[in-house]
Parts: C-alpha cells; structure tokens; sequence
C-alpha cells in the first residue's frame, strides 16, 4: 500500500495529477448529485405510494363496518371507528357524511399543505340488494414523508460523498500505479534521449527501456510506446553513425576537391587553416600561423574592404552566410582568385556570432576565362559596330536603288503610255486605210492584191493584240493584289461560255471539277485561268469533240520533288514535246507556227507570272499530238482558329 500512495503524493506535486485528481472528483460529485437526487426521488414516490396504499387499506378494511353503523345511525359507533382510523400513520382527518350530504362524524383537521385525500362511497346490503347510504373522505399528510425524506438526505448525502471519494481516491491510486509512474519514467527516458549536448557516446550506452511490470501485463498502449520509443533509440544510434560517416565523407570529399577549409571564432580570433587552405596559396604546413591576422596580410586591399562589410553582417546576427570572390596573396608573390564561401554555426545569446566554418576554392582557371570571354565581347561589340556602320551604308544603298528603281517604274509606265497610246495611231491608221483602200478601190484589186491587203489588215490587228498582251504582262508585276476566297469552277464556267459563245460552231467538252477554291487576287487568276481554258480550246481545234477539264490532283512538283497538291488544265490537243517544254513560260516563245495556231507568244508567260505571284509554281507535260496538260499551285492561306479553318 505505501508504493501506490507515494506515487500518489508525487503524482499529486505535479500539475497532471492534480488535473486529473480535480477532474475524477468534480465527475464523481457530479454522477453523486445525480444518482442521489434519483434515489431520493425514487423514495420520495415510494413512501407517498405507501400513504394511497393506507388510505386504499383503510376502505378495504371499514367500509363494511361504517355502512353497517351508519344504516342503524349509530353515531357513536361511526366515532370509534373514525378514532381507530386517526391511529393509522399520516392520516389526519376523516369524515362521514350521509346521502343527502349532511355530515354524520368528523374526527381530526386538514391543516396541511401538501396532502392526499380519498373519498370512497358506502354500500348497505338490504335483502340481497346494495343501497347508497353515505361517502367516507379520509385526508393523509405528506409532513411526514417529507421529514422522512429530508432525514434521508443527509445520510444519503455523507454516504455518497464518502464512497465518492473513497472510489476517486482508489482510481487515482490505480491510474498512478498502473500508469502514471510509467509515464513519468517513459518521460525521463525521451528526455536523456532528445537532450542536447549528449552527443554518440551517451546514445550508445543508452540501454533499452523497460517498465517495472508484472508478468502478462504486455501488449497493451505502454508497451507500444515502449516499443516505438526503442525502435527511435534505434534509428537515432544509426542516424548519429550515418551522420558521423557523411561528416568524414565530407571532409574528405572537400579535401579531394581541392578546396581549403577555415575554421574561425571569432571572439578569441583563432582560425584553423586546412593544410590544403596553405597548399593553395603556395605554403607548406606550419608556415602560416592560425589567426584573422594570416587572411587578414594575405587577403587583397581592395576585396578586404568588400569581405570586412560582409562579415560584419555575419557577425552582428544580420546574415548567416558568406560569399566572396577575392583575389589572395601567394607565397610567390602572384595573386589567385578564390571563392570563400562561409556560414554561422554558433551564435551568443544576443544573437551574435561566435564561430565561423567555410571553404576557399580555386577560380583562377575560371577568371581567366571570364576575361578571355570579356575580351571576346569586346571584340564582338566592335564587330557589331562594324556592321552597324556597314548597315548603314547598305541602307543607304538601298535607298538609292528604291529611288532608282521607283524612277525606272516611272520611266517604264511613261512607255507603257507611249505604247498604248503613240504606237496604236499609226496600227489604227494602217487598219483604217487598208480597210478604206479593200472598201473603195477592192474591184481595181486582183485576188493576190486583195489577199495582201487583208494580211496587212491582219498583221496590223495582230500587232494591237501583241501590245495590249504586253501591256497587261508588264502590269503584272505592279499590281497589287487583293487576296480572297476565290471559286475557281465559277470562274472556269464564265470563261467555257465565252469560248462557246466565240465559236458556236465547234464541238468543244469542258469538264469542271465541283468546288475548286483557292486564295488569291480574283482579277488575276481570272486572267490566268482565261489564258490557259483558250490556249488548250485553241490547240484542240483538230480535234472534234475537242475536251478540256479543269480539275485538282496529287502529284510531284518537279522543281522540288515532293507531292502536292495541285490543279490542272488538261486537252486532248496537238500537245508539245517535251524537249522544249523549258521554251512554253518564256516570252514571245512558240512551239508551233503561227499559220497553225494564232497567238501573240504572251499568254503563258502571263500564266507564270500571276502563279508566282501568288507563291504557287506552274509546270507543262504533253506528247506531241497526244494533248497538254497544265499544272498549277497556289500558295494557301495561313489556317486561322475559325469556322472555315
């Protein structure tokens, strides 16, 4: 007994127990109160069931006696029996009253508040017949249930709160025992566990916890705990090796690295160098004392500054890391780039710094480099002024060559002018006269003089039609074009009509493809599309019917070798060979005779004119006598996220 209760007394010194003291005493006062109040209601009911179980009593017991009384009008003997009703406990008052509801006996007063009445009728058996003679009403008082009770709540009242307090104080006592002297030895032992400063030594010879306990009483929550606070020492003595190693490892990889290493506190002043921090400046081991003084001689006048300004960040709280690129006196005389690099790893309590770890690495290899790259943008920057000087002048020459060329536009629209307006007088001239001269003097004429005459009229014609052809060549290239979703198979349909309406009386099949579409200026393929209908409706007059399609295939571009898309004109006509097909886009350039075929030598050349224009190529195949077919392709709208992409 004396174990338990002085881990209640250390218990009860701690917060936690008084807690959980304070908490089972207001819970047991308060489940007390309620089972009290619920007993002493329970008797409360009981006792005032036994006072209606007497007054039933007392009818089952002189109703027979008082009808009989009262039948003989027997008032005294009503009285004795009304004064051996009294005796009976809590009863206070009686009376007997007749039929017609006269008082016949009255004993005892109803003076009290709180009472129970009841009233019961009384029977006389006449020749086998009951008749109504009077009423019986007896009063009880509750004084004495009521005293009773408030008797019962005292002792009720000092019972529970002993057995309240006995029961809290054997569960406090059971909780401390079985838990609470665990939990503070499970506390103690985290504590030595986690404490700071017991470095490896300490989480070695740490011995696994266990707990004061009888046999059998294991796999419960404590030995959970127990086990999950062991399985952690575990983990820590491994972390702390793993730890040990990966600082070794460190050390070793920055040692094979080539960096130097520092070490500095900072209120005695004392720095340790590596070995390698020497080495790479030149020193042997020991020729360099370990103090600020040796950075202090050895560091750049013009990066100390720089490095003093930053340190004082670092040693005032501000800033916990160090980064510098400096240049470091070498035992022979040179100077070496390095980055020191640092950080805070102690500080005071007023926040301060007291110790300092960091590293020197070589850049030197990487300086030079920078400045070879430096030098190589400055040698670059004056290319580029070079060639902005050069730009300059070029765009000048540009200017100059856009006014030039502007000027020869001019020049060349000034002849188109004079084309189309001075050299057709005379042609209208001659056409005019030789038809006045064929109207006039005709008869004069024999038929080789006539037929002269019509050449003349002919060749005259023909030379309007070469110039309004190269007029309109020579527009090409001017013309600005309006770009647009263009139906080729309407435009196809206009042009077949045309040619039929010319010449009604041939044969001529023109088979358009439904839909074609292409992107372009609608004026100009018009004037392609009309160039290249006639020239395969001209070149297939021998032939009846003569067939010309209009459609769209896939096929191989020959100047780039790879299939596309393309559309074509083809006739079942005199074709071409193919030997001259270089000769059909040129200007003035004819495969067949003029006799043959009439043309001015314009049209293809037009043809090529607008597909390049329009970012598409163009390209002939025939046989001779076996038809022609053309192919074209235009250069398409760039799809823009709409419906009609």
């Amino acid at each position: 007994m004396r174990a338990p209760l002085r881990h209640l007394f250390v218990l009860g010194r701690h917060n936690m127990g008084r807690r959980f003291a304070i908490w089972i005493l207001l819970f047991s006062s308060v489940v007390t109160l309620f089972s009290t109040a619920f007993q002493l209601r329970l008797e409360y009911q009981r006792d005032v069931g036994e006072v209606e179980s007497q007054l039933a009593q007392v009818q089952a017991s002189y109703a027979d006696s008082l009808a009989s009384s009262l039948w003989i009008t027997s008032a005294k003997d009503v009285r004795l029996q009304l004064q051996g009703m009294l005796r009976l406990p809590d009863l206070e008052y009686v009376e007997v009253r007749a039929e017609q509801g006269q008082v016949v006996a009255k004993l005892g007063r109803a003076g009290a508040q709180d009472t129970i009445s009841r009233e019961f009728p009384l029977y006389f058996t006449h020749r086998q017949r009951p008749i109504y003679i009077g009423r019986v009403r007896a009063v009880a008082s509750l004084d004495g249930v009521q005293r009773r009770l408030r008797d019962k709540v005292v002792a009720v009242l000092v019972a529970q709160t002993i057995k309240t307090f006995l029961v809290s104080l054997f569960i406090l006592m059971l909780f401390q025992y079985m838990f609470g002297r665990h939990l503070k030895k499970i506390a103690g032992y985290s504590d030595r566990l986690f404490r700071g400063g017991g470095g490896d030594d300490e989480q070695e010879q740490l011995a696994p916890l266990t707990l004061e306990r009888r046999p059998g009483a294991g796999g419960d929550e404590l030995e959970q705990m127990v086990g999950a606070l062991n399985a952690m020492r575990v983990r820590l003595e491994t972390s702390f090796r793993g730890l040990r190693e990966s600082e070794y490892r460190w050390k070793f990889a920055l040692e094979g690295s080539g960096d130097g290493l520092w070490d500095y506190h900072i209120d005695s002043g004392d720095v340790l160098y590596s070995q390698r921090w020497g080495e790479m400046l030149g020193y042997a081991e020991g020729e360099l004392s370990s103090h600020i003084d040796t950075y202090t001689r050895l560091a750049h006048p013009d990066d100390l500054v720089r490095a003093h300004a930053l340190l004082k960040e670092n040693f005032s709280g501000a800033a916990d890391r160090y980064s510098i690129e400096q240049r470091m006196l070498c035992r022979d005389g040179s100077w070496k780039w390095v980055l020191a690099r640092g950080m805070v790893v102690a500080k005071d309590a007023r926040g301060r710094a007291t110790r300092m770890i960091g590293s020197h690495t070589d850049i030197s290899a990487r300086r030079g480099a920078e400045e070879a790259v430096q030098a190589l943008l400055a040698q670059t920057e004056r290319a580029r002024a070079d060639l902005r000087a050069a730009n300059a002048g070029m765009e000048e020459q540009v200017r100059e060559r856009t006014a030039q060329l502007e000027l020869a536009n001019k020049e060349l629209e000034a002849f188109s002018y004079s084309v189309s307006h001075d050299l057709r007088g005379p042609l209208r001239g001659i056409d005019g006269w030789s038809l006045a001269l064929q109207e006039d003097y005709g008869a004069l004429l024999d038929a080789t003089g006539r037929q002269y005459l019509e050449r003349v009229r002919a060749e005259s014609q023909r030379m309007g039609h070469l110039i309004d052809d190269m007029l309109q060549f020579s527009r090409l290239g001017r013309t600005a074009l309006t770009r647009q979703r263009v139906d080729l198979t309407a435009i196809a349909g206009a042009i077949a009509a045309r040619v039929r309406e010319a010449e009604p009386g041939r044969a001529i099949d023109f088979i358009l493809a439904e839909g074609l579409t292409a992107h372009g200026d609608p004026r100009l393929l018009e004037v392609m599309l009309t160039n290249l209908l006639e020239n395969a409706a001209k070149f297939s007059a021998a032939r009846s019917p003569a067939r010309v399609e209009l459609g769209r295939a896939h096929v191989v571009a020959p100047d780039s070798g790879r299939a596309v898309e393309a559309f074509f004109v083809r006739d079942n006509g005199a074709g071409f060979d193919m030997r001259y097909a270089q000769k059909l886009f040129g200007v003035f350039q004819r495969l067949h005779k003029s006799s043959e075929f009439p043309g001015t030598g314009i049209g293809l050349a037009t043809v090529q004119r607008i597909v390049l224009r329009h970012g598409g190529s163009v390209w002939g195949e025939a046989g001779v006598d076996t038809g022609a077919t053309f192919y074209f392709t235009l250069k398409e709208q760039p799809c823009i996220p709409a419906p009609s992409c």
